[in-house]
């Protein structure tokens, strides 16, 4: 199971879109023990590259999701007289396929050398991805979208086409087989036809239902993989009929215990010593979400 297998499943599309639109849109925001720093680092809201720090945030989380980890390339200025490292100046992100770890090294393979610690950042997700943890489901969500779409094309139940007589030969049962089949796949597949010899059974029926429940409990799953509650993936829970939610309460709940699994990583990589001064820590801006504008209306003339 790949990236790009797990990521054509709807269930996984809309989770990983879900999150990655919820933590990049938050600012990055520099603070020590008297709040906002006066002087913010560059590296936080502009890039050397045409890459933005919005897209770079967005594949960050995404290899957070899938496969755990995710690591940035760093630019250093100068180093300061009694300074261990120069500060950060610009950071990019790193596709996994650019990098491995061998003897404990981390090797960057477009140029088959070494990194020194001063030269990446790497992010370490308390998750061990998608991929290596949830191949069952996906392999279960792939086999579930399968034979939904195959009920889609054939929507009668299964057939037997049972043989009567010895007028046909094996070659020709399973040359009439296969026309059935094709057939069935038509536009017209409703409409057949048997000749003599041959009786059409209806061996059994699976219930309309299995695919709708199956499809949700997926959405539950992987939502229960990523730490997503199942009513932001659009799926639905078995909750007691007594419970009572609402649309704004499991938003509220997903920004304040689901989102945290994501964004504390990332904030507590980016406030260690090597990312910005001892004393300063980085902290996501999260004002606009517990603060929107109070609605004013249309505005009208007296």
């Amino acid at each position: 199971m790949t990236r790009g297998d797990a990521i054509a499943i709807p269930a996984v599309s809309k989770a990983r879109n879900l999150l990655v639109t919820a933590v990049c849109g938050f600012p990055m925001r520099a603070l020590d023990v008297n709040g906002l720093v006066k002087d913010q680092p560059t590296w936080m809201y502009r890039t050397n590259s045409n890459v933005s720090p919005y897209e770079r945030m967005t594949w960050t989380v995404d290899d957070g999701i899938f496969y755990g980890y995710s690591l940035w390339l760093t630019e250093r200025g100068p180093v300061a007289p009694g300074a261990k490292r120069g500060p950060l100046l610009n950071a990019a992100w790193c596709p996994t396929t650019d990098w491995t770890v061998t003897d404990n090294q981390l090797i960057y393979l477009p140029e088959n050398r070494a990194l020194s610690a001063d030269e990446f950042i790497l992010f370490n997700f308390p998750f061990e991805g998608l991929l290596n943890i949830g191949r069952r489901t996906l392999r279960g969500a792939r086999d579930t979208e399968e034979a939904w779409v195959g009920r889609m094309r054939n929507p009668l139940p299964l057939i037997n086409l049972h043989q009567t007589d010895d007028s046909l030969t094996p070659e020709q049962v399973k040359e009439f087989v296969n026309a059935w089949s094709k057939a069935r796949r038509s536009v017209n597949g409703a409409i057949g036809y048997t000749p003599p010899g041959i009786e059409l059974l209806v061996e059994g029926e699976v219930q309309t239902d299995l695919f709708t429940e199956g499809r949700n409990a997926i959405r539950t799953d992987i939502g229960s993989l990523l730490n997503v509650r199942a009513s932001m993936l659009d799926g639905t829970s078995g909750i007691d009929s007594l419970t009572y939610t609402t649309k704004d309460g499991e938003r509220n709940q997903f920004y304040e215990l689901d989102l945290p699994f994501w964004t504390a990583p990332i904030e507590a990589r980016l406030s260690m010593d090597d990312v910005v001064p001892r004393g300063q820590r980085i902290r996501f801006d999260k004002y606009d979400l517990y603060n929107p504008p109070a609605p004013t209306g249309t505005p009208v003339e007296d």
